[in-house]
């Protein structure tokens, strides 16, 4: 079967990016989860198992069903989490999380992370996720609100660049902005004593060494894009060099300002 387009691609590579993407927001991604008393799981988007390895560190008690489409990301997160499946705390499903049926219908919590913004009717996703919990279990949602990103000094070819990548998220049918309306989607989707926090990264001359480091983060998301954007001709190979001598301005200059805010939700069922 072939892999339904994904904005980041399927290479190595980006493979390598998401568990270190994993590992590195895992301080700010946490916080706030509370799993400690649970014990069957269910991982909606797991893609590569970066998520669901630091969960199985975290909370030892955990079993987890990580349903995913891609048959490559389920490749690797065969690799990744190969230790947790042979102690069967981990089982992984392929399925269109958009028509999710699975045999258990009471899970004791949802985890989604970083998924929304991919999926075409992200409303379905949780009404189908909600319709396997048992009832009064929290579902924990992390999104992106990619409208938020700042950066200073000024970089247009930077602005030019992350305005083209999710122009064409958008164009793949994801959300890039998703996180703004978690909100609406879980109260929709029949999840009730929904609550929603807007969590900020703020970094200027007070802390330059994680400024650099989430420019540096940030940087790398971007250029996971880098070869779609350039065949589609929505940025030239001019506009991506000129990004990274911006980035290196950004991580260098005394006063520079990085900011990002992403979303929190959490509903029950």
């Amino acid at each position: 079967m072939k892999d339904f387009q994904y904005l980041h691609g399927f290479d190595k590579k980006e493979q390598e990016r998401l568990l270190h993407q994993g590992e590195f927001l895992e301080p700010y991604v946490f916080s706030g989860i509370e799993l400690e008393f649970q014990k069957e799981i269910l991982e909606v988007g797991c893609g590569v198992g970066a998520q669901t390895q630091i969960l199985c560190r975290r909370f030892p008690r955990l079993n987890l069903t990580c349903v995913d489409l891609s048959d490559k990301q389920l490749a690797d997160a065969r690799k990744n989490l190969r230790s947790m499946i042979q102690q069967k705390r981990v089982k992984l499903v392929k399925q269109d999380a958009q028509k999710l049926k699975l045999p258990k219908k009471d899970y004791d919590a949802a985890f989604v992370c970083w998924f929304l913004e991919h999926v075409p009717k992200p409303l379905t996703v949780l009404q189908k996720i909600r319709q396997h919990l048992k009832k009064g279990a929290k579902i924990y949602c992390t999104e992106v609100f990619n409208q938020t990103l700042f950066i200073e000094p000024y970089s247009p070819a930077f602005l030019k660049y992350w305005f083209q990548f999710n122009d064409l998220q958008w164009t793949l049918k994801g959300h890039p902005f998703v996180g703004a309306s978690l909100g609406n989607l879980l109260t929709e989707a029949g999840f009730h004593d929904v609550q929603v926090e807007v969590r900020p990264f703020h970094f200027d001359s007070r802390e330059p060494e994680k400024r650099a480091a989430f420019v540096e983060e940030f940087y790398q998301i971007l250029l996971s894009a880098e070869r779609t954007l350039v065949e589609t001709g929505r940025v030239s190979l001019e506009d991506c060099r000129q990004m990274e001598k911006e980035v290196a301005q950004v991580k260098r200059t005394k006063d520079s300002v990085f900011f990002y805010s992403y979303m929190r939700a959490t509903g029950r069922a």
